[in-house]
């Protein structure tokens, strides 16, 4: 856990944590910003419940350390829920079965899923984003060649035609 940028973004994410609660959310932990010695903007871990759909924290990226849960009945009403969203940087899924796992993989529409690990992608992994989160991506070698403009020439030669 880190400071947030700055107060604004504290701000938000207290709004947008008040509005879950106010929507019907259960704050089981955290919920409000902190000061660290008086200094900083940090935002306690937080943990909330029984969030509706229609909440403003599910379908927003919150960058914060803040985690809306919902339960589901099956997977394709979670795979639904997860990409009734206006991000799509990154997804998760903890399962020990992996037909369930390549499943959620390939419907998802998120840039990189996460299958029983934590979200962080390798150093010289792809870091990829879809939607209002991003198009494209960095990160190892793929990332480095955003940084250059392809240029294809096809040439044909006749060796007799001379200079």
């Amino acid at each position: 856990m880190g400071p947030l940028i700055n107060e604004d973004a504290s701000e938000k994410i207290q709004l947008i944590v008040s509005n879950a609660v106010k929507d019907g959310g259960k704050l089981l932990i955290g919920g409000s910003t902190i000061k660290i010695n008086g200094k900083g903007f940090f935002f306690q871990p937080t943990l909330i419940t029984d969030v509706g759909q229609k909440s403003e924290i599910m379908p927003k990226e919150i960058f914060g350390p803040v985690i809306p849960i919902r339960s589901f009945k099956t997977l394709s009403e979670a795979i639904g829920l997860e990409n009734d969203s206006e991000a799509g940087l990154t997804s998760s899924i903890y399962t020990k079965n992996i037909n369930v796992a390549l499943r959620a993989a390939n419907e998802l529409k998120f840039g990189e899923t996460y299958i029983n690990r934590e979200n962080f992608e390798a150093m010289r992994g792809y870091h990829a984003a879809w939607r209002k989160s991003g198009i494209g991506g960095d990160g190892g070698k793929h990332g480095i060649l955003e940084f250059f403009n392809t240029h294809v020439v096809y040439l044909q030669y006749d060796k007799e035609a001379g200079n």
